[in-house]
């Protein structure tokens, strides 16, 4: 962390003798501070209170520790949401004044509304010009009203309504919410109600879908995201709110009234299967595991191998539209946080719009946690300028500036998804930022690769995730689960006897002993014989004696079990060879994968280089592959005898992801495996066995359902005609030629 200095005026100052000589610079900060504060009035402006006490914790956070972090960022965060309280006061007179204008709308969805889109704050998205954000349309007032930019224009729509100017709705929190409520009701007239609901506040689901602002489509895709957006107010309503001035009774809700049954399905599935080029989207149809984070009492809906197929099993699959993000590899080394400047359902709609030009992996939900995935780890979402050809984003719901943005519900899924994430992919947790959260562009080191968006270089205008992100408590929990260090782990073994201890496997002065009983050891190595008439062993396992030096050898002649030249733990794993023990960046993802007890068994060769300028290592069932561009991952099985057989990394590359479950064969009923490389997309089913999909067939077997709707290929590409390509799939044949592309046959 950078110091930070103090100049008096004109003198040095010195911290006493044996006294932290930060202590000097923060009663300097407090003293600061309570001046200001003492100068100001009860009429000037919040605002202003707020910013000093911004400035001087930013101060204080800097020169603490990691618990004196956490401390002072939430003593700051009390503060400013005591700030807001204040400037909530009037705010449930002007809602009601709102509902007495427009008395069609039932009490309490104003306020609702507001709650999902701002918490009640007056968003100015102009004050912060430096730090502007725009993953999605800006919004603003007290209600969260698009100003265009790819959305409605509802500040415009609400001023002619309400025969006033744009800069009244912007400027003040009373005309921002008439201007909603004008919206709401013009809405709710066109709606024109909804007999199934009997009159109810049910019956506001088709105007507040109509309201939402997303674009002017009515096609089916964005009619979800709008109805997304009602059913996350009726939610709100549900739930009721009781926080630092906000209030919103709970009443019941039933949703069956609001939404149809298949509609109410979709809004509640954990996963989606959505078509832009047909405008449709469906529940999918397999029941999956449910996950032991899931909030108590949510539908939990039927998904399919869509779901599957995902990086994060926790996640619902959304996706961005293609024109949003690229294909092209992703080196997945860092993870960037977000905040969507706006609302989850308004972000997820603004991913799915083919103008946006933006995407991220990730959205997570304020409310409950729920994780939307939107683009696949290995491909490059556009959400951090040139950062994005290694990097995974992850966008939360809300905006950096609020204070009491970060529910425990937010932060434990966005933990649960970077754990993961470092778990699978090459990013260390361990690397990930402590220090404070900033409200201007701040950038860290290169090395620290969990950081916010705002800690980048070339993100001038960035700032999120904000000050009161908990950079400190959101380390501790994601280190909880970090990967394992690369180091070579201790195995158990039983002796019978005591048994005689040396420096060399291949002779030499004994050195000591190792009792007889239970005892760890490192590895093994081929030695000298040590034999008793039958019973013989030529292995020797290195351990740190009982009596005598650590890293001596003992013969495996001495382990209680095991038949001749045998040398195996307590639980009958292979011993791994010594001159051979993994390392580095593949040692890392070996013993995070299990080591010996993985599917790989223990390391036949020692790491070695590979053709292409990475890296690799061959075990007893298959191998891990490394390359700065991508990581380590290991490929076994069918999979890895024909990315052998057709020319390894020197044709394909390097893996991108580990083995993973694919669909279920629309023909055989089979579930295969898949596995991305640089270059190519290697699928696998006993009927069909292994073959690679790559280029321009590839492109449109992925964009037209996978293997869940074409099958498996049950050829690799082949040539056609003087100048074109195919492919055979279980149901259909992909043709490709320079002057048509591709299609179906």
């Amino acid at each position: 962390m950078t110091p930070v200095t103090f100049q008096g005026h004109g003198a040095a100052r010195c911290a006493p003798h044996g006294a932290d000589p930060n202590d000097a610079d923060r009663m300097d900060v407090a003293r600061l501070v309570g001046q200001g504060m003492d100068h100001m009035t009860g009429r000037e402006s919040l605002m202003k209170k707020s910013v000093m006490l911004t400035a001087a914790a930013t101060l204080l956070i800097a020169l603490a520790g990691p618990v004196a972090a956490m401390e002072a960022t939430e003593a700051e965060r009390q503060s400013a949401m005591a700030l807001l309280a204040q400037e909530r006061a009037d705010y449930p007179m002007y809602f009601q004044r709102a509902h007495e204008r427009y008395p069609a709308i039932p009490r309490g969805v104003l306020e609702a509304i507001a709650y999902m889109e701002t918490r009640w704050v007056h968003v100015d998205p102009d004050a912060h010009g430096k730090a502007g954000h725009h993953h999605m349309p800006a919004s603003y007032g007290v209600m969260g009203l698009y100003r265009g930019g790819g959305f409605d224009n509802q500040v415009a729509e609400g001023a002619k309504l309400l025969g006033v100017s744009e800069r009244l709705i912007l400027v003040d929190p009373e005309t921002n919410i008439l201007a909603a409520a004008a919206l709401l009701d013009r809405a709710l007239k066109n709606d024109g109600g909804d007999s199934r609901a009997g009159g109810g506040v049910e019956a506001m689901a088709g105007a507040l879908a109509r309201y939402a602002g997303y674009g002017s489509g009515d096609g089916n895709i964005q009619g979800f995201a709008r109805q997304s957006f009602a059913y996350e107010v009726l939610q709100t309503l549900a739930r009721g709110v009781d926080e630092k001035g906000i209030r919103i009774s709970a009443m019941p809700i039933e949703m069956e009234l609001a939404f149809t049954a298949d509609r109410l399905r979709l809004l509640g599935a954990p996963a989606l299967r959505l078509d832009h080029g047909t405008d449709t989207i469906g529940a999918t149809d397999e029941l999956v595991e449910e996950h032991p984070v899931r909030a108590a009492g949510r539908v939990e809906a039927q998904a399919s191998d869509v779901g599957i197929a995902m990086d994060f099993g926790e996640a619902l699959w959304n996706p961005a539209h293609s024109s949003n993000y690229s294909t092209a590899g992703n080196g997945r080394s860092a993870v960037i946080m977000h905040t969507i400047e706006g609302s989850y359902a308004g972000g997820i709609s603004w991913f799915k719009n083919p103008a946006s030009n933006v995407s991220a992996h990730y959205v997570i939900r304020r409310s409950d946690g729920q994780i939307t995935q939107m683009v696949r780890e290995h491909h490059q979402a556009w959400h951090a300028a040139y950062h994005n050809y290694y990097t995974i984003g992850i966008e939360h719901d809300g905006r950096a500036g609020d204070a009491g943005n970060w529910t425990s519900a937010m932060i434990n899924a966005s933990a649960r998804l970077t754990r993961s994430i470092c778990a699978r992919q090459p990013v260390n947790c361990a690397s990930a930022w402590q220090g404070p959260g900033y409200d201007y562009w701040h950038v860290v080191p290169d090395s620290v690769r969990i950081k916010g968006h705002g800690m980048l270089t070339s993100n001038q205008n960035r700032y999120d995730p904000g000050r009161y992100f908990p950079w400190a408590s959101f380390y501790n929990l994601i280190n909880n689960g970090a990967p394992p260090p690369a180091t070579a782990p201790t195995y158990w073994v039983d002796t019978y006897a005591s048994a005689p201890g040396f420096p060399s496997p291949t002779g030499g002065s004994q050195s000591g002993s190792l009792h007889a009983g239970t005892n760890y050891v490192y590895c093994k190595a081929w030695g000298r014989e040590i034999r008793s008439g039958a019973t013989f062993n030529r292995w020797w396992l290195k351990t740190d004696l009982d009596v005598g030096p650590a890293g001596q050898w003992v013969s495996a002649y001495y382990l209680s079990r095991w038949g001749n030249d045998e040398a195996r733990d307590n639980d009958g794993y292979d011993l791994p060879r010594c001159d051979v023990l993994p390392h580095g960046e593949i040692g890392r993802k070996y013993y995070a994968m299990g080591g010996v007890r993985s599917h790989l068994g223990v390391p036949d060769l020692a790491e070695m280089a590979a053709q292409a300028g990475g890296r690799y290592q061959q075990f007893r069932n298959g191998m891990i592959l490394w390359h700065s561009r991508t990581g380590a991952f290991a490929v076994a099985g069918k999979i890895l005898e024909h990315y052998r057989a057709t020319g390894s990394e020197t044709r394909w590359g390097f893996a991108m992801i580990d083995e993973l479950n694919a669909a279920v064969s629309p023909v055989s009923g089979q579930r295969g495996k898949f596995q991305y490389f640089e270059d190519g997309l290697f699928l696998w089913t006993p009927a069909t066995g292994a073959h690679a999909v790559h280029g321009a067939i590839l492109v449109h077997f992925e964009n037209n359902g996978r293997e869940a709707a074409l099958g498996y290929p049950k050829t690799d590409e082949q040539a056609h005609g003087s100048n074109g390509r195919k492919q055979q799939f279980e149901r259909k044949t992909l043709y490709w030629t320079p002057e048509r592309g591709v299609w179906a046959q």
